[in-house]
């Protein structure tokens, strides 16, 4: 009877102490990796990354950093933009932690593999500038894709001109809210993807997020001149 109701349950307890305490000297191991592999860490590398990230996938929509850029493509390019406005609706901020809406099911149907904002882009230029518009909103640091692009040609005065019309979608990614588990591993950056983040803070692109500063008249209206 003592063997059976005093000895044994304390040598089960005795058994599930040494299973956690392995389970443990396990975990802290694996921590300890983890924070040496935290610790070599370059700060001022890991923080050039992620402006050039930022400038790749944004946070935010940031249409008028958006527009901005697509009227400086055009006036690289020697086009002439007749329009630019935002689809409807698209400008409209996007809930914590909401993911894009899939297409709707059926032939050619795709699912957005991420939330974006769409700009209507209407122009008049030459072939050749608009080859190079098109190649300058391609090499923009942020990731785009263009899409519906129609061309009309129109002759006027002697001179033969294009007009096209374009949706230029800007993907976005918002911050996540959640970190995560701390016994997670780390995901290190494959070759192309630094490669790609090492071009864009190369050429300077990741410095270019902001929109400049315009006049906006007197702070103080009532102040002498």
């Amino acid at each position: 009877l003592v063997l059976l109701f005093i000895v044994w349950p304390k040598f089960s307890e005795t058994l599930q102490i040494r299973n956690s305490n392995s389970e443990l000297v396990e975990k802290v191991d694996s921590l300890n990796q983890k924070a040496g592999v935290l610790a070599s860490l370059d700060k001022a590398e890991l923080e050039e990354q992620v402006v050039a990230a930022e400038q790749l996938l944004p946070s935010d929509k940031n249409v008028f950093l958006l527009i901005s850029q697509i009227e400086k493509a055009a006036a690289g390019s020697g086009v002439l933009l007749n329009r630019v406005e935002t689809t409807p609706g698209s400008a409209e901020a996007v809930s914590a932690g909401q993911s894009a809406s899939p297409a709707p099911s059926g032939a050619g149907a795709q699912t957005e593999i991420a939330p974006n904002v769409k700009v209507s882009v209407s122009l008049t230029s030459g072939y050749s500038s608009l080859l190079q518009f098109l190649n300058n909103a391609l090499t923009l640091p942020r990731v785009i894709s263009i899409s519906d692009l129609s061309v009309s040609a129109s002759s006027s005065e002697g001179s033969s001109q294009l007009k096209a019309t374009m949706n230029i979608i800007a993907y976005f990614k918002q911050l996540p809210t959640d970190l995560g588990s701390i016994e997670a591993p780390i995901t290190e950056l494959s070759d192309s993807e630094k490669a790609r983040l090492k071009q864009i803070i190369d050429t300077g692109l990741a410095t270019s997020g902001q929109i400049e500063q315009v006049p906006v008249g007197r702070a103080d209206i009532f102040a002498p001149f």
